[in-house]
């Protein structure tokens, strides 16, 4: 749900956005979270976006698992105890290099928020974000379809 406020506009400005993934696209880390989320029994992910100007960012902030919703918190704490929790790959390594050591939960919200940011490029496009405009907006993706719909409603 792209909410676009241009430069010397009070308001913003709604445009419908859609898209599409599939799993051959993915990253190995990405490829990771998807089997990690559908072994769980998750269906659908719920992301919010925001940017403007030079950047974009995009965050998962929750999962839906049968009729249940999982907030992320919740979630990132349970998956600090499965693979993502230690998997360890050359992208981790470079965010944190000069940090220090990850603890689990944060090697989880380093992969979920990658996972979003991919599905956000799906979605709106690369390079979303930068232009002369702010932006914001929340998406649903279908792992079994592929689907990305935004949620105009926050």
């Amino acid at each position: 749900m792209p909410y676009f406020r241009f430069p010397k506009q009070r308001q913003y400005k709604y445009e419908l956005a859609r898209g599409q993934f599939s799993p051959q696209d993915l990253d190995l880390d990405s490829h990771d979270v998807l089997d990690v989320l559908t072994e769980l029994g998750v269906t659908s992910v719920y992301c919010r976006y925001n940017g403007g100007h030079d950047e974009g960012f995009a965050y998962l902030s929750g999962v839906k698992l049968k009729d249940e919703i999982i907030e992320f918190d919740d979630l990132k704490h349970q998956l600090a105890e499965g693979s993502l929790g230690i998997k360890k790959s050359k992208n981790l390594n470079r965010y944190y290099s000069y940090i220090g050591s990850p603890s689990k939960e944060q090697c989880v919200e380093f992969y979920l928020d990658g996972f979003a940011r991919f599905l956000a490029t799906r979605l709106l496009g690369q390079g979303y974000g930068t232009g002369e405009y702010s932006m914001k907006g929340a998406f649903k993706a279908n792992l079994k379809t592929g689907q990305i719909t935004d949620e105009q409603e926050q």
